[in-house]
């Protein structure tokens, strides 16, 4: 799935888009810390230890018959009514419908067909590392798309009950580790979490992350990059469209 920051970029693309009603718009604009936190949100199950389907509202591989958005506010209907929340609580669970309906594509179009169990080459594991260092790499190039004041920005969203299904205290402890990590001059730990993850030598994973020749060998040798690139363009499309059926638009 994208990481934090290819979701803080794409929620960053998604305020700029044209496409988006002016008076949702305007909402996420003056709360866009909450946006932007909402955005990433659905991670905190890596410090609340929650199994992943309590926090994305599908399981591994997908079986849900609507799209976890949908699940999600069917599941807790008082956030499925947005102009009785507050405003930053809303623009909060536009960011959260957003990740989970972008975890949804990048496993249809980028994890599944090149990297799960239909993938027909290597095995499950091989795969799994190879769609890290695709995500590592992703996540290396977008990190220089952020922009410097967000550490800052993230740091100053406080949440108050916002989420029936996970605590302030879980949220405030992810806000702080993502803003801590795009503090100016801190180090993205991508690499070292995956290879970690993953049993690999960090200095093993970074060697290939640092060699165009070893990553079109390994990881653009199964997927192009074009593909890569339209997961992005559709990513901004479907989130708009999830985000303004929720807020309403002009």
């Amino acid at each position: 799935m994208p990481t934090p920051i290819q979701h803080l970029v794409i929620a960053g693309d998604i305020l700029a888009d044209p496409a988006l009603a002016s008076t949702v718009r305007a909402h996420l604009a003056a709360a866009r810390g909450a946006f932007l936190f909402g955005s990433i949100a659905p991670d905190v199950q890596s410090v609340s230890k929650q199994p992943r389907e309590a926090t994305h509202f599908f399981q591994m591989p997908p079986t849900n018959t609507q799209p976890a958005p949908r699940v999600m506010l069917a599941t807790h209907p008082a956030l499925a009514r947005p102009h009785e929340l507050p405003p930053a609580q809303a623009a909060f669970i536009a960011g959260y419908q957003a990740h989970l309906a972008l975890d949804e594509l990048w496993i249809a179009d980028v994890f599944g067909p090149h990297f799960g169990l239909a993938a027909e080459w290597g095995t499950f594991r091989e795969r799994l590392l190879i769609h890290n260092l695709l995500r590592t790499w992703l996540d290396q190039r977008d990190q220089s798309r952020l922009n410097g004041s967000l550490s800052a920005t993230l740091a100053e969203v406080e949440p108050h009950d916002w989420l029936p299904f996970v605590t302030d205290e879980h949220l405030r402890a992810w806000r702080d580790e993502i803003a801590s990590e795009l503090r100016p001059g801190s180090e993205i730990r991508t690499a070292e979490v995956f290879a970690e993850r993953l049993h690999v030598p960090s200095a093993e994973f970074r060697r290939v992350l640092e060699s165009p020749e070893e990553m079109q060998r390994r990881v653009f040798s199964h997927l192009s990059p074009g593909c890569v690139d339209q997961f992005y363009t559709d990513a901004q499309t479907v989130s708009v469209r999830w985000i303004t059926e929720y807020l309403g638009g002009d």
